[in-house]
């Protein structure tokens, strides 16, 4: 009866170990050590190559036998939490039952039964050992007749990665295939952090998975977004690969503008009134701030709150907040020095965006938007939209929460839109 070994892979030595033929069907004199009835003679003429690397960062629960394995002569060995499993051999027509006892937490002991047919494969017993990093095994094998000899197995996954299709979509990758994701946060910073679900269409066992991103409902007073850690999770056969390196902000938004004076009546007399804070503004003030004239109460307000109004005459007065002053500008520029631009300029807190020229992207607010500016109630994660001139300009407008990324990451505090 002639042996079919298959092709030989080529391969540097330092990648070559002795392959073991474990039960191919064979003729009276065979030499494969764990075919039934063969004596235990050593093969040195076929070899398989061991080059597969897993990094040791995708295990949550290092040095724990469940899991997926390769056996060093072509075993594909599947191990459960409840320490049974399988390891199908490529020349065994079925798979061996495998049960595991663990040995402290230094390795584990095999015992493999085969429920083959008589002249196939045969069953074994194992002793491995972990490696330092805990994504090998090796140690001594005994076939049931009496013949022994060295084993290794490499742990193989499982493994994630993640990547975001979109603002508000990230994609995850699992190998092998056949596990499940799970995805959760935890709210580092802020009040409103970001909420997950399943895209529409998918569950946890796609793959690859797409989750949705959601940011909490605006509406009402403005109120600041949050930052959260995002925890991805890929389960196969019990075992777990595990991202945490990952953080979602989303951002409150709010609406300034420049205030008009025309906007708030004629003084001395026809003056309107506004509330701001709880206090009501009315009536004239004359020479307010230094500004020299005499001004609605209400519109001298709205420039202290906005940070710049402008005059019936066209010219500009800006509130300067180190000074309680009100000086007269040429032009509308943020706190960084440069233009501020109706839909496409916002104030935040430099304690979260602390670069100039930084571009931050929002769901459903914009793309690009230059962080130019700083605003005295724009504190953690609120983002100041700048909207034009006068009341119109931010009347409507609802104080959303979007998702957010800085195009420029900035440090811990706001991420890009890259995920590792």
């Amino acid at each position: 009866m002639t042996r079919h070994f298959g092709q030989i892979v080529r391969a540097p030595a330092a990648l070559l170990q002795p392959i073991r033929l474990v039960g191919q069907p064979v003729s009276e004199g065979s030499d494969d050590p764990r075919a039934s009835g063969a004596p235990a003679v050593a093969l040195s003429a076929v070899f398989v190559v061991l080059a597969t690397w897993f990094p040791s960062a995708a295990f949550a629960a290092p040095c724990t036998a469940p899991g997926s394995w390769q056996e060093a002569f072509g075993g594909n060995v599947s191990i459960t939490a409840s320490l049974t499993g399988s390891m199908q051999l490529p020349y065994c027509s079925g798979a061996h039952s495998l049960t595991i006892s663990l040995v402290g937490t230094t390795g584990f002991n095999v015992d493999a039964r085969y429920p083959g047919g008589a002249g196939d494969c045969q069953g074994f017993t194992e002793s491995l050992t972990y490696s330092g990093d805990c994504q090998t095994v090796s140690g001594t094998y005994r076939n049931d007749d009496g013949s022994s000899g060295n084993d290794s197995w490499t742990r193989i996954g499982p493994t994630i990665a993640l990547t975001r299709a979109l603002l508000t979509i990230i994609n995850a990758t699992g190998t092998p295939a056949g596990g499940l994701f799970g995805f959760s946060t935890t709210l580092l910073s802020g009040s409103n952090g970001v909420t997950l679900a399943q895209a529409s269409g998918y569950t946890t066992s796609s793959n690859p998975d797409y989750i949705q991103l959601t940011a909490p409902g605006g509406g009402g007073a403005p109120s600041p977004g949050g930052l959260a850690r995002l925890v991805a999770k890929y389960t196969v056969n019990s075992a777990e690969a595990k991202n945490d390196l990952n953080t979602i902000a989303t951002f409150g938004m709010s609406c300034y503008m420049v205030a008009l004076e025309s906007d708030y009546g004629t003084p001395p007399s026809s003056c309107t009134s506004t509330r701001i804070a709880g206090v009501t503004y009315s009536g004239a003030l004359t020479n307010p701030h230094g500004l020299t004239g005499t001004y609605c109460s209400s519109f001298i307000a709205n420039v202290r709150l906005q940070g710049t109004g402008q005059l019936n005459s066209g010219s500009y007065a800006h509130y300067n907040t180190s000074t309680s002053l009100i000086d007269i500008v040429t032009s509308v520029t943020g706190a960084d020095g440069t233009a501020v631009v109706a839909g496409g300029t916002v104030a935040r807190d430099r304690a979260i965006i602390p670069g100039r020229g930084v571009l931050v992207d929002v769901d459903g607010v914009g793309n690009g938007l230059l962080a130019n500016d700083t605003g005295g109630a724009i504190r953690g994660y609120r983002l100041d939209l700048f909207n034009g001139a006068g009341r119109a300009a931010c009347a409507a407008y609802s104080n959303p929460h979007g998702v957010g990324v800085c195009q420029t990451p900035q440090g811990t505090t706001c991420p890009g839109s890259t995920l590792q």
